[in-house]
Parts: structure tokens; sequence; C-alpha cells
């Protein structure tokens, strides 16, 4: 066991000496992550045949930035449809023998993919990632050409429906068993004063033959775990999982006043020889419904955001670094820490921010409205967007409860006393039941848009949520008290209000009305918080949008001018926080 434990030590020092290096071996090492970023060939065009793009001089075609949207550019700002990228690479010579994958963050919003001509598959979705194991395919010495088919034609509500590839592209190298991924539960019992850890590693042997592997975790500062051993099978995919617990004294929490991260380290070997390194980090914390209130780590919060449109004129969708360090430092300024930001999965850069900083999430599948085909009972689609959302996003101590949904309700459009279609009641209460059956850490719900309308109990599966999420786009402390009577026993966080767009910067104002509501919400117990929509104006083509082509909801326009808004809603939050 010194041994193992002694080449784990080792691989940990070796891997935080070298960037975008996350393995190694006993005896060699190699950069295991090589970036596709950057300049790509580009092709507009929805008459081209796909056979012949895979044919074409490339050079003659135009270049785009990866990540990135086309709509950025001006020649093809209002261009909807197909969008072909291309672009070369050759593996190191140092990978040859390697597990070679190709990985993509996200691409809007379907995506079809060529390497060398050859047909890869296809990934419908468009913020969450999904990956290619090209090792039999890709050439070990030449150049390789891979072709991306990006579709923007499916928008979802009534933000800009961004196209291209978004979030990063790279290659990744692993050894034959690597680390799929390693899930760190770590719930407080304040009865007890203890913290119950578990974690759940994901592995894979992609070898010829049974491997025996021995896992080495480690979490700094805390602990160094007994050596897990398993055996896994040619070709086979295994989970297993280790149990233990620590002294709640011991341990400094996560709350959004002091967002204390721990990191665990996970070395994978076989035969003494480490395969691979997981590295996460994670927060403890403990954020449950007690009553009719949201508790974070025993004590009782209320909490409020904004919501946040992925929008920019430069960036499209993108993401970079610095435009969510701007917006999210100025959303905490508000005295916001809770929110669903957007309808749908959240880039990284995001995550990280809101676990090193302080605030709260629900994250939420795209599925939007009453006419979304996706609204149906045990849909294999939304399943796999909330399995792959689960998967990637379950270490970030930020999110603390899944959405299934957004504005679900009759598909006529008419108010009715069924707040929802039996389609659409099929489908929250299977997804439901689906995200229970992934994550049993976290809140679960889904944002209605009927709970205040007339009808039974029974018109929707509230019970099955652990708050509920309602918008308000009329007189809210009304309809909140409407769906309080109807629906008792619950939470109920708004999760949108407003009453029509603001206006432009920098003199458009909430209106006293908007105002009295938000704060005579204040006076509901059973009222965890309200998001404003939205932060940001965003770019649009639903109905109602205003000449500029931009939706003058926010409290910024969309580059980030402050509006009079602004600072009436600081001045509600510092009541709501002060009182």
């Amino acid at each position: 066991m010194k041994n193992v434990f002694l080449l784990f030590c080792m691989s940990v020092l070796w891997m935080t000496s070298c960037k975008n290096v996350n393995t190694s071996t006993t005896e060699n090492s190699y950069k295991k992550k090589i970036s596709l970023n950057g300049s790509w060939q580009f092709l507009a065009s929805n008459e081209v045949d796909e056979t012949n793009v895979l044919t074409q001089d490339y050079k003659q075609w135009d270049t785009l930035k990866v990540p990135g949207n086309w709509d950025t550019r001006k020649r093809y700002a209002e261009y909807v449809g197909k969008g072909y990228y291309q672009k070369n690479f050759k593996l190191p010579t140092n990978w040859q023998g390697k597990q070679v994958r190709l990985k993509f963050g996200a691409v809007y919003q379907t995506a079809k993919v060529w390497l060398n001509g050859e047909f890869l598959g296809t990934h419908v979705g468009g913020y969450l990632p999904f990956e290619f194991n090209i090792t039999q395919k890709v050439k070990k010495k030449a150049v390789n050409s891979i072709v991306v088919m990006a579709d923007n034609t499916i928008k979802r509500g009534a933000w800009w429906a961004w196209g291209g590839i978004s979030r990063e592209v790279f290659l990744e190298a692993n050894e034959s068993v690597r680390m799929v991924y390693q899930h760190i539960a770590s719930v407080p019992n304040f009865k007890t004063n203890e913290v119950a850890f578990s974690i759940k590693y994901k592995i894979e042997n992609n070898g010829s033959s049974l491997a025996k592997v021995a896992i080495a975790s480690r979490i700094k500062d805390v602990v160094k775990l007994e050596d897990k051993e398993l055996s896994i099978k040619a070709g086979e995919v295994k989970e297993t999982v280790i149990h233990f617990t620590k002294k709640l004294s011991d341990i400094k929490l996560w709350h959004f006043d002091h967002p204390n991260l721990y990191q665990l380290t996970s070395a994978l070997l076989v035969k003494g020889k480490v395969q691979d390194v997981a590295t996460d980090h994670f927060g403890v914390r403990k954020f449950e419904v007690i009553g009719e209130q949201f508790y974070l780590n025993n004590q009782p919060v209320r909490m409020n955001g904004v919501n946040r449109v992925h929008d920019h004129p430069d960036y499209g969708n993108t993401e970079p670094d610095h435009l969510i360090t701007q917006d999210l430092l100025d959303i905490k300024s508000l005295g916001c820490n809770f929110s669903r930001l957007m309808h749908a999965p959240l880039s990284k850069n995001i995550l990280e921010f809101c676990d090193k900083n302080g605030f709260l999430l629900v994250e939420e599948i795209p599925v939007w409205g009453d006419q979304d085909p996706n609204s149906i009972p045990n849909n294999p689609l939304t399943k796999q967007w909330m399995k792959k959302m689960i998967e990637r996003d379950f270490n970030h101590p930020s999110v603390v409860a899944w959405s299934v949904g957004n504005e679900l309700r009759n598909p006529d459009g008419a108010w009715s006393s069924k707040a929802l279609t039996a389609d659409q009641y099929g489908y929250v209460d299977s997804m439901l039941d689906y995200v229970t059956e992934l994550d049993t850490t976290r809140l679960k719900t889904y944002v209605t848009i009927t709970s205040y309308r007339k009808g039974e109990i029974g018109t929707e599966p509230y019970e099955k949520v652990d708050f509920i999420s309602m918008n308000s786009y009329g007189n809210a402390p009304v309809l909140a008290e409407k769906t309080h009577e109807k629906f008792p026993g619950k939470p109920i966080f708004i999760s949108e209000i407003g009453k029509g767009q603001i206006g432009p910067a920098p003199n458009a104002v909430l209106g006293e009305e908007m105002v009295s509501y938000l704060r005579t919400l204040k006076k509901y117990p059973w009222i965890t918080g309200v998001s404003l929509w939205s932060y940001n104006d965003y770019r649009s083509n639903y109905k109602g949008t205003p000449a500029s082509g931009f939706r003058e909801w926010g409290i910024v326009d969309e580059r980030r001018t402050k509006k009079k808004a602004y600072y009436q809603l600081k001045e509600v939050y510092e009541y709501w926080n002060k009182n």
C-alpha cells in the first residue's frame, strides 16, 4: 500500500507542474489534452450536399473562430440553418498506443461530425458536451481532417438561437483504463455532528484483457483514503462507491458568504503504474427544504437573484471568462445569491465562478413552453440531456437543484382549468422520477406558469417537487397567494418576475407597480426569494422585440450599460436582505 500511495503522490506532484496535464505513467508522461480551438474553415450553406462537403477545397472557405457563433459576424448575422466547419490536425508522436477521443463542449443545436470523410455520429442538444472515441479511426502519423455540421434551425424560447461551435473542442488521450468521472457527495448531519461522504467512481477498460485496478484517493487537508481495488473486464465500464464519515467540527462548510472548497484527487493504477489522475473541487453543504422554507447548513435562508441570458453582441453565447466575471460580480453586488440564471445547462466557467464566489443555482434542461415537442412522457432525448447535465455538474456545490423544464402549460395557449395537458403532466411526472434516480442529494423542481389557475390539485405533479418555481408577469403577490392556497406546504420561488419590457438604457425604470410587488413578496414567509427577468437585454426575433433587435427586459442593456432600473433593484434587494 505504501508503494501505491507513493506512486500516487509522485503523479500528483508531476501533474501539478504541467499545464493541461492530469495523467501520467511511471514510465513516461505526455500532454493529455490538446486544444483544437482557434481558426477553422467555415461555410454557411443550406444547399450543399453533405457528401460534397467532405471533398471540397476548404482553403476556399471563409474562416471563423472556435469557440464562436457565426451570427456575431455581420455577413452571417441573419443566417439560419447549416454551418460547416473544417480543421486539420496531427497527433503527437507520444500518443501512439493511447485511447484518443474527440470532445466538444457544445454545438448548437444539431451537430454531425466526420473524421477523414467517415461519419462519426450526430448529437442533438446545443448546450451539453459530447465525444467520440476515434482511436481506431484516427491517422496516427498523417494529417487528419475534421468536418462538423452545426444546424441552428431549431430555436427555444425568446432568446437568439446563436449558431455554431459555441464551446471548446479538444483531443484527449488516455491509457486503456481511464476514470470516466468521480462524483463526491458530502452531506452534513447536524444532529450527529458528522459529515457523510460517498465517492462514486466510473471506470472504463478499453483494453483487450482483464485489468486489476487500484484507486488511491486523497482529499487535501482532510483525509487520505484506503485504496479501493477492483477488477474490470475488457470492454467493461464499472462503477464502484466508497463511504466514510468525518467530524463536522473538522470541516469548513460551503456557504454563499464563505464558499469553502475542497480538492479530491484520485489516481488510477494498474500493476503499480498510474493510468489516470482525476482532480475535482467540491464543497460540503446541505441545502434542503424544511416546511415552507429553504435551509442552508441548518439555517433558514431567503435569497434573491436575476436571470441572465447567455447573450452578447460580440460574443454570442460563447461566454468568455472576462464577461462571466464581470456579469456575475455585478449580479453578486446587487445582493443576489440564488437564481436559475438561464433555461439551459450553464457553461463550465459560470459553474466554477459560482462555486468559488458563493452563488446558488438551479440548473435546467432546455424544454420550454406549451409547444415544445420534447415535453412528452419518458422522452429518451430529455433523459439523455438530464443525465449528461447531472454527470457533468455533480461535483459543483453551487448547483442545489435540478429543473426539468420552463413554463409548461396548455398547448393551445388557453388558460383552462387544466394546468397541464396529459402529455405535459406525463413529461414532468416521468422526468422528476428520473432525476430522483440520478441524484438524491439535490432538490428538484419545474417551472410552472399555471400554478395559480383554478383546478383540482391533481392537475400538476406538485407533490414530487421539493419547491414550486413559478413565473409571474402579472400581479405577483396575488398570483403567489393563489399558488400557496392551491399547493400549501411547499416553498415558492418566483423564478421569473416581470411586468413588460423595461426599456432602453440609461433612463428606463422598473415602475412603481413592479417595485411594490417586489417589496410585498417579502412579507410572505413561504416565498423563498424572487428572480427578476432579466439582468441583460438580449438579441431576439421573438414577437414584441423592439426595432433594435434586442428585448429590453434587462436592468443593463446588451453591452451592460446600467439603467435606472438597476439601481432600483439594488435598493429593493438591500431591503430584502436587511429586513
